[in-house]
């Protein structure tokens, strides 16, 4: 196409026309001023090949992440048999917790996990696992039920990402941030529910795998856990009607005596010790003649109690016959134990039984014994003998007292009674 200056060159050497010629020209000088001065609108791509681009590249990003969460869904399916068939097994309460973070942690990939359990009898949240978090936050940290991100999971039983946070908090008005759980990055949040009941809490931060559906993820993982915690629930229910005196609620003998050679096998294991404290009560027989039979199981029944309001969890507390008790305490020297027994020999010496007053000593108490592995013996027969040889001396020396078991070139030649103790 020719410029405006081509045109008005060219009209400069024609000759005069007459006023048709001129008026034509003047249109065409119009029309040539007109398209020259005109800017096009872009109003989107100026090319078709521009606009196939686009949509490519939308296209590809949308198949990018459709990959993304079909990859994270193949993956959290796949680990689901496995993590179903270890939920129902019969595992111990304490390997329940690293299942479920480990499983979480494979999906999520998180820089922090958290894992509460709930202890409802003071309808507290107890942490039993982490990552990520410093040295100075130990396990065992406590969080009240609505108490900031996590304790509100816990009170309301619902999975909570940080949108659903921050919109809760614009409309109740209250805040979720305490400040003592500065340090819990909790981004994603899902209680433990079953039947109705939260057991516990799991809070992931810092992730790098986001899902379209991750809520529901890390909620089914949660409900899984918490499947396995009710059923170890169930399982030890069974264990302990099997295992327990019918009387005092304590394990009974044949379960003390499969405990014992567990621990004692651990013990060699691990290099450490274990103690055993084994008692029985004062003159029982005196309280069962002045104060009838129903009198005295009673007393079995109340000393049941006092030993198990003060062993630790760990320990393992049984009858072992008549009104003979024993208790096994793990990883516990000697003088640990000794402070133990001690302990319990205080509690049940002020302990306000019926008519205690009418006992030779004036009150219902115990003589006892402990001995420890290995110096005091490396079998579980040997190990109770020496205790209860500690036992006889206390007895010997005025009863309502423990004493600890002595290596027998210590001992004052007398083992052919340790066995002899029937009369109270």
């Amino acid at each position: 196409m020719q410029s405006i200056q081509d045109v008005l060159a060219a009209a400069e050497v024609v000759p005069p026309l007459g006023w048709a010629t001129a008026a034509a020209v003047a249109l065409l000088l119009g029309w040539a001023l007109g398209r020259a001065t005109r800017r096009p609108v872009r109003t989107g791509p100026s090319r078709p090949e521009e606009a196939q681009i686009s949509v490519l590249r939308d296209l590809k990003a949308s198949v990018a992440r459709l990959e993304a969460e079909n990859s994270a869904l193949q993956s959290f399916f796949l680990l689901l048999p496995d993590f179903t068939k270890e939920i129902n097994s019969h595992m111990e309460r304490r390997a329940i917790a690293p299942l479920v973070m480990k499983v979480t942690e494979r999906l999520f990939a998180p820089t922090q996990m958290l894992l509460f359990l709930l202890d409802d009898r003071i309808n507290t949240l107890f942490m039993v696992q982490q990552k990520g978090l410093a040295e100075d936050v130990k396990i065992g940290f406590q969080v009240k039920i609505g108490e900031g991100r996590i304790g509100w999971v816990a009170q309301h039983k619902v999975a909570m990402d940080v949108n659903d946070f921050i919109r809760e908090m614009r409309q109740s008005g209250v805040s979720l941030d305490v400040p003592a759980h500065f340090r819990f990055q909790t981004e994603l949040c899902a209680p433990m529910v079953h039947e109705g009941r939260a057991l516990g809490v799991i809070s992931v931060g810092g992730i790098t795998r986001h899902y379209k559906y991750e809520k529901t993820m890390l909620s089914m993982i949660g409900d899984l856990g918490s499947i396995a915690l009710y059923n170890n629930f169930l399982f030890s229910r069974v264990q302990e009607a099997a295992n327990q005196d019918g009387l005092t609620g304590l394990y009974n003998k044949r379960f003390f005596l499969e405990r014992l050679s567990v621990e004692i096998l651990k013990a060699e294991q691990g290099h450490y010790p274990v103690s055993l404290f084994i008692f029985d009560l004062d003159h029982f027989k005196h309280y069962n003649d002045t104060q009838g039979h129903q009198g005295g199981d009673e007393v079995l029944k109340t000393t049941g109690q006092i030993l198990r309001d003060s062993v630790r969890p760990d320990d393992t507390a049984a009858r072992y016959g008549g009104e003979e008790f024993i208790v096994i305490l793990p990883q516990s020297p000697k003088d640990g134990a000794m402070v133990a027994a001690e302990r319990i020999r205080e509690k049940v010496a002020s302990h306000p039984y019926p008519n205690r007053e009418s006992q030779p000593l004036k009150t219902v108490s115990l003589s006892g014994g402990v001995a420890t592995f290995p110096d005091d013996g490396r079998t579980s027969s040997d190990l109770i003998a020496a205790a209860d040889a500690a036992l006889y001396r206390a007895k010997q020396a005025g009863r309502n007292r423990v004493f600890r078991s002595e290596p027998k070139y210590f001992s004052d030649g007398t083992e052919e009674a340790y066995y002899n103790t029937s009369n109270g």
